[in-house]
């Protein structure tokens, strides 16, 4: 069942089955701002962090963090803010976490139901398309960009849904993961960029997997390695007993990002965020800029697109 309302002077778009209720604002990024399991009533997606507990329209080159960080937004075609030469000499700066949060999306609903949603670019002529359905307890997306420049386009992409934690909530890895690599952390003594960790054991004392209470007062972005066999990452929530879980191809989509906030973010505000993500990523960095350097980013050649899709299942213990 398709449904479109407003509240809040915003326009809401939910979709929902026996197994899945989901939701998304499309004047905000197209951003989805609950994943509930209708069985247990749990929303998996993160709430607003700001002092207002809401959401608010932001504009082109917005940080991200003076927003509602929170619920699941694409970042394309960066993650970091950063600057970057074209093939054919053009200077473009692209925003933090990207062109797409920031901007309203515009949307059309086939005759199954299926939601269709595109954002177009900001200096740069292409569209991303976003085809999303309901399948028993499944959620589907598939991507389709579309470069619409005579050059190359090259891109950072990366899935960022921001989760709602408990205390004793778990992290579960495909086997294929078993080191990680260290891209940034408020905590040093973790290592410096680049640096190879075991998972989840990134230090002596502590797994990393296993949610600890807000006052652990950690930090830490990480990278898979780049990953050959069929992917999945799960998101335990031990209370009900109940999981999301999240697959895609590795060809098509080679990394995993992994966001772990245990209360050490962001570092010069005492509203410390408690949350994880787990995104499905084409690289394994965040800067577009560092990407083409190290020759890490997608291309889309002229005129032409690139697909790809991703899962997301809710799993309920008997």
């Amino acid at each position: 069942m398709l449904k479109i309302y407003e509240e809040n002077n915003l326009e809401h778009i939910s979709l929902e089955n026996d197994f899945i209720k989901v939701v998304f604002l499309p004047q905000i990024g197209g951003k989805m701002i609950k994943f509930i399991n209708r069985k247990t009533g749990t929303n998996f997606l993160l709430d607003p962090q700001n002092k207002e507990k809401g959401y608010k329209k932001a504009f082109h080159g917005a940080p991200f963090r003076n927003y509602d960080v929170s619920g699941f937004v694409e970042c394309f075609p960066t993650v970091e803010a950063c600057n970057i030469q074209t093939k054919l000499g053009s200077k473009i700066s692209f925003p933090d976490h990207g062109q797409l949060w920031s901007k309203p999306w515009r949307y059309q609903i086939s005759e199954d139901e299926t939601l269709i949603r595109t954002a177009k670019g900001i200096n740069w002529d292409y569209s991303f398309t976003k085809k999303v359905r309901l399948e028993e307890n499944r959620f589907v997306i598939d991507y389709l960009v579309e470069n619409n420049e005579e050059e190359p386009l090259p891109y950072v992409w990366a899935a960022h849904p921001l989760f709602n934690i408990d205390e004793g909530d778990e992290i579960y890895l495909t086997d294929e993961i078993q080191k990680v690599f260290l891209y940034w952390a408020n905590d040093v003594s973790l290592g410096k960029k680049g640096d190879s960790l075991s998972w989840p054991l990134l230090d002596e004392n502590n797994d990393y997997s296993k949610i600890p209470n807000k006052n652990f007062n950690k930090a830490v972005k990480l990278f898979s390695g780049k990953l050959n066999e069929p992917v999945w990452a799960a998101f335990h929530k031990t209370k009900n007993r109940e999981s999301f879980m999240i697959s895609y191809d590795s060809v098509e989509i080679p990394y995993l990002g992994i966001w772990l906030c245990y209360g050490g973010w962001p570092e010069d505000n005492s509203n410390k965020h408690f949350t994880i993500s787990l995104e499905p990523t084409n690289s394994c960095s965040n800067s577009l800029a560092e990407a083409i350097e190290n020759n890490k980013c997608g291309i889309i050649h002229p005129l032409q697109k690139s697909e790809w899709k991703i899962e997301f299942m809710i799993v309920n213990e008997i």
